[in-house]
């Protein structure tokens, strides 16, 4: 019995023990050449996923590019790669600093490493005395095939972290340029990615360049482009290949000469302008990956929820009201947040059981993400925008949303908590001003609609002027910038009184163009200046006060209700023309 249970207490000690997460440096090169590109690496085993990494500060180095994260394996531990790619500024033994990173409720600390930094003159001179020709494979000796040295010191492949997995899973793919030569390369065919939803990462503008040793031969690596790839389906999908035409240029006579390699699109269509250097050689080839096939597995039927609707990754969901008490006929926002890892440009809006009395209208999305994650990480919202038909408390049920969790291997579905909602809690003239609570987008697109609505309404309401309202014709030139020839407000409120009580929408369709209309001509405000900021302001700063503007922006918000939403409006219109009336001449419109 002593030994068995002297058994289980080392077991559980070594198991603690080599369970605990291990941080540490991957030393890059041990002597790099200053203004050139290297790897810098920071390894987590055994840690969270989501664990968060702070770079130290790189003394004598720019950085490049990074963190770049890579996900993945070692035995039954997870391993997380932090890579950064970096430049040295300045020669000298240079000391890389540790980096820290929190995973749960530990700090973990990494090795300092030490990396010579050398010149490109000290560079060559090491080189001649080891008795190498180059480092690269500039120089082109006597009988040497060019096309033939060509193939093998330029080429181009593609890499996936994986050749199978099931539909919505990331795919990271990743086409690298690998050079020992002065070369210029045009990408002249991207490659296709049919049936899959690609997220780009990485691309020329970033510029990634490391260096890479393959069968004791250094070649300058450069990302050409570094995609996520998310399947729509099952089957097996093709990767088509990339091709790229190049011209390389060699010498014939003995150089000492840091090659340089240029990649870009449609480059190489035009003539080249500067001729070689003397005793260069120029060729032109064309090289391509080879394609490459990926197969999908369709995700599981057992288990699968109702509502499943192709979300694969793990997540959280919350839902929330940014305001909670509305204003009679006042637009609230319902904000639902999927955080998280997966594959976020897939998902689709979660279905909102809107309680009786509540139109809901379609969502707008915005997303958070970390384009260096494989698989994305971070939040996407929705927000949608409603209107409540009639004051009261409402009760907006919780929300669901299944995915299916790739960890575990099997569907979860989460729910948000119900929220509490109360309509109609305070007068209309005690609401904000509208336009402070609208976003960019929402005012320009009710600028842009208010437009289309002043442009309908000034051909008739001028049209209407020169037929009934002039008693005699006059002969004017009227200048192509002046104002609109709006009539008096008496002559155009008193039109609305005769409109149908039922008609409710044209009422306030023709009200609300009216407004517009006649404060357009009153501050000399259109087309993009046409909004409710615009219009607040020019109140405010002829009244020196803000309730007019509030009052007048609250009676266009009456009008948008009516026109709009299905809202039961219980406004008296005799009062809000009388309101309108009053507001209108205390604004110095002449009635």
């Amino acid at each position: 019995m002593k030994r068995i249970t002297l058994f289980l207490l080392l077991f559980f000690v070594c198991t603690t023990v080599f369970t605990q997460p291990v941080f540490k440096t991957l030393a890059p090169p041990p002597t790099v050449v200053i203004g050139d590109a290297f790897q810098i690496q920071y390894v987590l085993e055994g840690g969270e996923a989501n664990a968060v990494i702070q770079a130290p500060v790189f003394t004598g180095f720019r950085v490049t590019s990074g963190p770049n994260i890579y996900p993945g394996k070692k035995g039954l531990l997870s391993l997380n790669n932090y890579v950064y790619s970096l430049e040295a500024i300045r020669t000298g033994k240079l000391v890389i600093q540790g980096a820290s990173i929190t995973s749960g409720n530990a700090v973990y600390h990494s090795n300092p490493v030490t990396v010579e930094v050398i010149s490109k003159e000290e560079a060559a001179m090491r080189m001649n005395r080891n008795g190498e020709s180059l480092r690269y494979d500039y120089l082109l000796r006597q009988g040497e095939d060019p096309y033939r040295k060509i193939r093998e010191n330029l080429f181009v492949k593609v890499q996936l972290d994986k050749s199978r997995c099931l539909v919505g899973e990331a795919i990271l793919a990743t086409f690298k340029l690998y050079s020992r030569l002065e070369s210029k390369s045009d990408i002249i065919k991207n490659p296709g990615f049919y049936g899959f939803t690609v997220y780009d990462m990485a691309g020329l503008s970033d510029k990634l360049v490391t260096t890479e040793k393959i069968n004791g031969r250094i070649y300058d690596v450069h990302t050409i482009r570094k995609v996520q790839l998310y399947p729509l389906q099952a089957g097996v999908f093709s990767i088509d290949e990339m091709e790229l035409k190049n011209r390389v240029e060699f010498s014939r006579s003995r150089v000492n000469k840091k090659t340089e390699q240029q990649i870009a699109e449609g480059m190489l269509g035009a003539e080249e302008t500067t001729a070689p250097e003397e005793g260069a050689e120029v060729y032109e080839t064309t090289m391509h990956t080879d394609p490459v096939s990926v197969e999908v597995k369709p995700l599981p039927e057992p288990g699968k929820p109702s509502r499943f609707s192709g979300a694969v990754g793990r997540f959280r969901i919350k839902a929330v009201l940014p305001e909670a008490k509305l204003a009679k006929n006042e637009q609230g926002f319902l904000e639902i947040q999927i955080s998280g890892k997966g594959n976020f440009t897939q998902l689709d809006a979660p279905v909102v059981n809107w309680p009786s009395g509540i139109d809901g209208f379609e969502p707008t999305v915005n997303d958070e993400l970390d384009k260096s994650a494989s698989p994305l990480q971070g939040t996407r919202t929705f927000r949608f925008p409603f209107v409540c038909a009639v004051p009261g408390q409402y009760k907006i049920p919780s929300i669901s949303f299944s995915f299916y969790d790739i960890d575990s291997n099997r569907y979860r579905t989460i729910q948000t908590e119900s929220l509490q909602l109360e309509a109609g809690a305070a007068p209309k003239k005690e609401q904000q001003q509208i336009s402070q609570e609208l976003s960019l987008e929402e005012r320009n697109e009710k600028a842009a609609r208010t437009a289309g609505l002043i442009a309908g309404v000034l051909v008739l309401l001028v049209l209407g002027y020169w037929i009934f309202g002039s008693k005699e014709k006059k002969s004017a030139v009227v200048a192509d910038d002046a104002p609109p020839v709006i009539p008096a407000a008496n002559n155009l409120l008193q039109p609305l009184k005769d409109i149908q009580a039922s008609d409710h929408q044209t009422f306030y369709r023709t009200l609300h163009s009216l407004i517009w209309n006649l404060m357009s001509a009153e501050f000399g405000i259109t087309g993009s200046q046409l909004n409710k900021q615009e219009l607040a302001e020019k109140i405010n700063s002829r009244l020196n006060e803000r309730d007019s503007s509030v009052t007048l922006l609250s009676i266009l918000s009456t009008c948008e209700a009516g026109i709009y939403t299905s809202a039961s409006l219980d406004e008296d219109r005799e009062s809000l023309l009388q309101e309108t009336g009053e507001l209108l001449k205390k604004i110095g419109v002449a009635l």
